[in-house]
Order: structure tokens, then sequence, then C-alpha cells
């Protein structure tokens, strides 16, 4: 029966976490090449594993064309025998503003087995400027009210991809993002935990080994300072690990690590293309 209620309710999980990956899933390399043109198209696809077995798909898109961006991310699940499904779309588009970028607009539609919506939000002088949730979705008892300061200064969680993709001491794990996603007020803090052999097939111009990092949720508004909330402040236990990608001068998510109350749910990189202004790169695990 846990496992059920698990995998009823790992859409969302999972694809929050795929968000918390996002923030950071595009690094350069060394701070010497910051310079470097933002990539004018990123694809990559991601298996969602729970427990050992495959329940989904997950693919995300980049594109950067004349300072302006434009993300696309799609997380499909399916689960004991297509009992459990649960479908998350997200668009997003904005404008880049030397290696910031301003968001525009962000969409979120979802659906699952028992229920569907929508979320849009606008964005204005660095500002959230509307949010609305199809069908509305009223705050629980106790939720730590968002003010207006809250919605400044803050990215959507797939434009923080950009917000973070040039580290300033080039360590992809030294990084704090803060994020809107329509609801809560979050931080994302990415912290060092070491580096693992990249066990999977490898191109000989990719290092051997990932670097892994620790994420932590760290609540600021919008949610309910319940026991849940201590727990995102103690730690998720939620790991990504890299893979560096030295043609393009990137570090690209390969694995990401969820643990959940009935087991552990991971995305595992499937493919990449990258295609810079010099070349295309292509790999496959």
């Amino acid at each position: 029966m846990a496992t059920m209620v698990a995998l009823k309710s790992v859409g969302r999980p999972i694809y929050t976490a795929l968000a918390i990956a996002a923030i950071s899933s595009i690094s350069l390399v060394p701070e010497a090449r910051a310079a470097e043109p933002w990539p004018a198209e990123v694809q990559a696809n991601y298996r969602i594993q729970f427990n050992g077995f495959e329940v989904g798909q997950f693919t995300f898109n980049s594109s950067v064309h004349d300072r302006t961006y434009a993300i696309s991310a799609n997380a499909d699940v399916s689960a004991l025998l297509g009992l459990v499904r649960w479908n998350g779309a997200t668009r997003v588009s904005g404008a880049l503003a030397g290696n910031a970028p301003r968001p525009a607009g962000f969409s979120f539609d979802f659906r699952g087995s028992s229920k569907s919506g929508s979320l849009r939000m606008a964005f204005g002088n660095g500002a959230v400027k509307a949010v609305d949730f199809n069908p509305a979705m009223p705050d629980p008892p106790g939720t730590v009210p968002v003010q207006p300061a809250h919605m400044r200064g803050v990215l959507d969680p797939m434009s923080a991809i950009l917000s973070m993709s040039r580290p300033k001491d080039g360590n992809p794990c030294n990084q704090r993002a803060a994020v809107f996603d329509g609801k809560a007020r979050f931080d994302i803090v990415l912290s060092p935990k070491g580096e693992v052999p990249l066990a999977e097939a490898k191109s000989a111009a990719t290092p051997e080994m990932l670097i892994v990092c620790r994420v932590r949720v760290v609540p600021i508004a919008g949610h309910v300072d319940d026991e849940k909330a201590a727990e995102l402040k103690r730690n998720l236990g939620i790991e990504v690990a890299y893979r560096a990608v030295p043609g393009a001068d990137l570090f690209v998510p390969h694995r990401i690590t969820v643990p959940t109350f009935a087991g552990s749910a991971e995305l595992v990189a499937q493919s990449l293309t990258i295609r810079t202004h010099r070349e295309q790169i292509a790999l496959v695990n």
C-alpha cells in the first residue's frame, strides 16, 4: 500500500526534483570561459525510475536566439500497469541580459489519474506580476503568506537553469538560487559531496568521474510551517551527479536521486545533444 501511495504522488515530487536539478543543470566549467555564448540548443532525455523500475520519461529542451531564450520540459509517469498516470509540461520564454535571464512568461500544465490543472505566471521589471491557477488552489491553513517582496528578484524553476549556468568559482556545487514556483518561495542550495565513477558508456572526450552535489530546499514562504517544512530545512537527501562535457564547457545532470518514504526515485540520462556555435555534441548512454 505504501508503494502505491508513493507512486500516486510521485509525479509532482519527481517534477519538483527535476526543477530543482534544472536550476543547476547547465554550468560552464571555467570562469575564464564565461564570455562564451550560450549553447544554441540543448536536448536531454532521462529515464524516470522508482525503486529500480522504469516508470516514465523526462525530456528537456532549451534554445537561445538573438538574446532570447525558450525552454520546454515534459514529464510522463505511468506505473502499476497504467493505474497511475501523470504528465507535466512546462514552457518558459524570456530575454537574456548578460548572463542573467529575465523570464517573461511561464506555464505549467499537468494531468494525472485524479486531477488536472494549469499554472500561468507573468514577469516584468524583475518580479512576478501575475499568477493564475486553473482551477484555483487555495492555500491550506497554516501557510506562511507570500508577500510582495518574496516575488521580487526570483526566477521560475526552469529559468534558473540559465541564472546559475556560470558559477563564479567554476564549481557547480557551490550555488544558491531564489525560486518562486507559483505557490512557494524557496531557495535551492547546492553543496559538494564528492565524485563517483561514470559507469555507463562514455565518450573519450568526457571525464570518467561524475561530480556529486547535495541539493537542499530552504522554504521561505508559501509553505505550511509544519514537520514537512522542518524536514526540508534539515535535508531531503536529494543529490545531483553532474557529467562534464568539456567540448561544450558544460556540466549536465547525469543522475538525479530523490528519496521518498517508500523508496528511491531516480532520473538517469539516456541521451544528450548540445549544439554550440562551433559544433554539435551527442552523448548516448
